[in-house]
């Protein structure tokens, strides 16, 4: 089971700052706090490959976050462990204290997936 978790950078802050500062601090302070999952993953946008693709015509106005953070769990009994460690002020109060100084908390977006994956065409070299 994954949880993903679109986030976008406070204002004024460069995503340089924000990916630094995000791998610097937040993510140890997550990995000791909240020692429930099996990967915590994240994926921030390349602003080198931002495009508007053609298939989409003029609708396609790119997205609003600055990084895909991905957190699997082994089970719906450690995704709980997590929930019910957040819930507890000596722990989500530090995390959301945290979270202020870099994030954007009111554009939080965050989504429980099913991840289905398929082989790829192109051999790798």
């Amino acid at each position: 089971m994954k949880l993903l978790c679109l986030l976008k950078r406070k204002a004024g802050m460069s995503a340089e700052a924000f990916r630094a500062y995000y791998e610097a601090n937040h993510v140890p302070l997550i990995t000791r706090l909240l020692p429930f999952f099996t990967a915590y993953e994240r994926n921030y946008r390349d602003a080198r490959y931002d495009f508007a693709p053609a298939h989409v015509d003029d609708r396609f106005t790119g997205p609003d976050f600055d990084v895909v953070t991905e957190i699997s769990f082994a089970s719906v009994e450690d995704y709980q462990r997590m929930l019910d460690a957040l819930a507890d002020p000596a722990i989500g109060e530090p995390i959301r204290r945290d979270e202020e100084k870099f994030l954007d908390r009111g554009s939080l977006a965050l989504y429980m997936v099913e991840t289905l994956a398929s082989r790829g065409a192109v051999t790798p070299s």
